[in-house]
């Protein structure tokens, strides 16, 4: 008769998977905790949903804000170009006027002082005419000729004295080489050292400016 305490006893064991298992797993668990836990996960999702859509709100609030300014400021530079361009043309017209005006102002200059210039010495060819012909009618009189000749010649150098012309002082001055051209010297004790004895062709000048040196002869000791 058999052992039995040695006869193996076989133990009934099932294996639950799948559904069943998490079914299982759910009647055990407390529904308190899973509906905490349910709310937990659900707020966390909820708060980063939120703070996406916040980020999304305040990226795309400060975007188009950042563009505005930068527009604002395109449009003030711009603004800024058109006045300096607009001002450039002005002064570009003015310069343009001034100029203009300066070389028509300067052509009625130089017409003006020529045309005074010939109404001075007028008189001077009129007198010419007239002595040429009172010439002819005297039939060569040489002393109704040198009056008329030493007319004339007073009359033309009035003209030149109203036009500012001046003659140069040469014969019995002191030497000026500022006024005074030395030709020649002459060895004399006639005369004082560096003094102008002779005039070979008077000089000019128009108040302070010498227009032409007078080109003189000039004493010299006769020692040298």
């Amino acid at each position: 008769m058999p052992d039995k305490k040695k006869t193996p006893r076989e133990i009934p064991i099932s294996f639950e998977v799948g559904k069943n298992v998490e079914a299982k797993a759910e009647e055990e668990a407390d529904p308190r905790q899973l509906e905490l836990a349910a709310g937990e996960v659900s707020q966390s999702e909820d708060a980063a949903t939120i703070e996406e859509t916040e980020e999304i709100s305040e990226s795309g609030a400060r975007e188009p804000s950042r563009i505005s300014k930068l527009q604002s400021q395109v449009d003030v530079l711009m603004a800024e170009r058109a006045s300096l361009y607009d001002k450039l043309l002005r002064r570009q017209a003015e310069f343009d006027n001034y100029r203009k005006r300066v070389e028509r102002e300067r052509a009625e200059l130089y017409q003006h002082g020529r045309d005074d210039v010939l109404l001075q010495f007028l008189p001077v060819v009129d007198n010419f005419e007239r002595a040429l012909s009172s010439l002819e009618e005297s039939e060569g009189d040489a002393e109704a000729l040198l009056r008329g000749v030493e007319l004339i010649h007073k009359q033309f150098k009035d003209a030149l004295s109203k036009l500012g012309l001046e003659a140069v002082e040469a014969v019995g001055q002191t030497f000026d080489p500022h006024v005074h051209e030395a030709v020649t010297t002459e060895a004399t004790d006639k005369h004082k050292e560096n003094t102008v004895i002779e005039e070979f062709l008077r000089g000019y000048k128009i108040g302070d400016r010498l227009l032409r040196p007078a080109k003189v002869k000039v004493a010299a000791s006769p020692d040298k």
